[in-house]
């Protein structure tokens, strides 16, 4: 198994950029530490998906850009490519905008470039669903794919002494480098890709995009969507779709589906209730959802916890002891309780002096403070799955 080097302050930069702009999106701050949770659901049901992927087709570009970096394309110095691929996904953006703005990375800066590349946003997909076959960054995969290179170009001009075969293999630890297949693109790469570039998937993309996810998924509410040609325009939620497609799906989707919605339906009372807090129970939102919840609060609140935590292989010892002792206090008709549990949950995780729980009368009454309902990452798989279906059928 290869081994790649990595740059610690390029890989810590990536992560503090991907919380910032976590923080960025609607619904997404998370005041109570309950988005493990949602967090994993969504890896369950949406695999390859993030918040922050706007459009299917950068699921093919930053492969194209990535795969002519590795073949060589943009030079053998490690440091000249990684800006050679940032400077081309720029180039990408430059060409999209001219047909439309719509999902386009960067369309909103056309001036300068972002901090969060579409390399970095979409890597993770891209190796989830079986398009980058490697476990590796993308500076990994950089420096593996040179090392290939000047094996392979050494083999062939057949002059490798003994000295220099040790390094080599020091530097890959195991196997024969040269064999690595690193990508699986199909027949959809082209050379000249860039001409007539759209944020459109063309029918053979779209087709590859299906297949791949049909495949590597087969298991996940994404791979069934595409299989069966669900048409999700008429869905607004998560919760309604999975309503109306439950009898079709095999059981464990449909049990992890339930789950997901009960579970739901209780993160729905401690959010309201939180708001309730914060705002001095001034807030109208909250106090419609507190009048309608009230009225049969032990059924909302029931879920199976402990199969949660199975399931998802939930271990944060802290946040599933807050769920169960607010769940158990509902079942006790004990709200009191559940405002302490969350206001105790809040300072443990904050500290008093950033806690809102404990800044009552400081925020506008009337905002909703942190997540409503949860998501799943349906709104943006939505996206994609749309993208996909509609280029097929052009």
């Amino acid at each position: 198994m290869p081994i790649g080097w990595i740059d610690f302050s390029k890989d810590e930069r990536n992560k503090v950029l991907n919380v910032i702009h976590l923080l960025d999106e609607p619904g997404a701050v998370d005041e109570l530490g309950i988005g493990a949770i949602r967090d994993a659901f969504a890896d369950y049901f949406f695999p390859g998906t993030s918040t922050v992927q706007t459009r299917a087709k950068y699921f093919l570009i930053v492969p194209y850009v990535l795969f002519e970096a590795g073949n060589g394309k943009y030079g053998s110095d490690i440091n000249t490519i990684l800006r050679r691929i940032d400077s081309e996904e720029r180039n990408c953006r430059d060409i999209l905008i001219k047909t439309s703005n719509d999902g386009v990375i960067g369309s909103l800066v056309p001036r300068s470039w972002v901090l969060r590349t579409p390399s970095n946003i979409y890597w993770n997909g891209i190796k989830r669903i079986g398009i980058f076959k490697e476990d590796l960054s993308v500076k990994e995969y950089i420096h593996q794919s040179i090392i290939q290179r000047n094996l392979k170009q050494t083999k062939a001009y057949g002059n490798r002494d003994k000295d220099a075969e040790e390094n080599e293999k020091d530097d890959v630890d195991a196997g024969d480098i040269t064999s690595i297949q690193f990508w699986s693109l199909g027949d959809t790469y082209h050379s000249d890709w860039r001409d007539n570039l759209s944020i459109e998937l063309l029918p053979g993309e779209a087709a590859f995009l299906r297949t791949q996810i049909i495949t590597t998924q087969r298991n996940s509410l994404f791979a069934f969507i595409l299989k069966n040609n669900i048409e999700l325009d008429k869905y607004s939620s998560f919760g309604a779709l999975t309503e109306d497609i439950k009898e079709s799906v095999d059981e464990e989707l449909r049990y992890m589906m339930e789950l997901a919605n009960d579970f739901n339906n209780l993160v729905s009372i401690i959010t309201t209730r939180y708001n309730l807090i914060v705002s001095g129970g001034n807030n109208e939102y909250a106090q419609e959802n507190w009048e309608l919840y009230s009225k049969d609060l032990k059924r909302r609140s029931e879920v199976d916890l402990k199969a949660i935590f199975h399931k998802l292989d939930i271990r944060n010892l802290k946040l599933k002891t807050f769920l169960i002792r607010v769940q158990d206090a509902i079942r006790d008709d004990d709200i009191e309780a559940v405002d302490n549990l969350i206001v105790k949950r809040e300072i443990a995780l904050k500290g008093p002096k950033r806690a809102k729980t404990n800044r009552v009368g400081e925020f506008k009454s009337q905002n909703w403070i942190g997540i409503d309902r949860l998501d799943y990452r349906y709104t943006p798989a939505k996206r994609i799955i749309r993208d996909i279906m509609n280029a097929e059928v052009v």
